[in-house]
């Protein structure tokens, strides 16, 4: 009787024995699996941010290089306090170069621009006026991807250059108002694939005011919208 009762006290005990040291085999599997998913993760996450940087870099460098663009410009002209009878079209042209440091997202550009235009002379209607602008400028360009690649972006940017300006009623006309001074850039963007560049943007010209030529000279701001390529 004794025998018996030991023998079943003795499965018992083995038999709770291998529950228990099951039990913990399980659970220190489930930690395993656990933190080999963990460092998975966190590797799949290294991996990602080592693929953004290399790809900021990539396109900081494509984004970066020489530009030429066109612009189409508009203002308003008074002469000895006459407003232009139309809205003066000024057409130009600038060439440049840009580069982005370290990212996709802040630059410098330093270009030259020039923009010139005729319109109907204010003092004498039957004849021609000209006018014209030509600046050297450098801006701080700020941009904001659109999409995973990094191709297409929107953007602000503002500068300040220096530049000559210069107006001509009618083709006789002498002492006619000229001058330098500052120059002020502020405008929007939108970049298509890298290399095209769209920009809506206000200029403050050299010469905005004068009255110490042969007739009084005021111009308005001007609004233009360019079109950069990058070479």
């Amino acid at each position: 009787m004794f025998f018996r009762r030991a023998v079943q006290g003795l499965f018992l005990g083995t038999l709770v024995l291998n529950t228990c040291w099951g039990g913990v085999s399980v659970h220190q599997q489930r930690d395993i699996s656990s933190e080999r998913e963990f460092q998975i993760y966190m590797l799949r996450g290294q991996l990602y941010e080592a693929e953004q940087a290399k790809l900021v870099q990539e396109v900081a460098k494509r984004k970066s290089g020489p530009f030429v663009g066109v612009l189409l410009t508009q203002t308003l002209i008074r002469i000895n306090g006459i407003r232009s009878a139309g809205l003066p079209l000024l057409y130009g042209l600038k060439i440049g170069y840009q580069r982005y440091v370290k990212s996709d997202i802040g630059g410098l550009r330093v270009y030259g621009e020039y923009m010139g235009g005729v319109n109907k002379s204010v003092l004498k209607p039957e004849q021609s006026s000209a006018y014209q602008i030509a600046s050297f400028n450098v801006d701080l360009v700020m941009d904001k991807s659109i999409d995973t690649r990094k191709k297409y972006a929107i953007g602000v940017f503002g500068g300040l250059g220096v530049g000559w300006s210069g107006y001509k009623d009618y083709p006789s006309a002498v002492h006619n108002p000229n001058g330098f001074g500052l120059v002020i850039n502020l405008g929007i963007s939108m970049t298509l694939n890298i290399r095209h560049r769209i920009e809506l943007a206000l200029k403050v010209p050299p010469l905005k005011v004068s009255h110490a030529f042969a007739y009084s000279f005021a111009s308005d701001n001007l609004y233009y919208i360019s079109y950069n390529f990058l070479l």
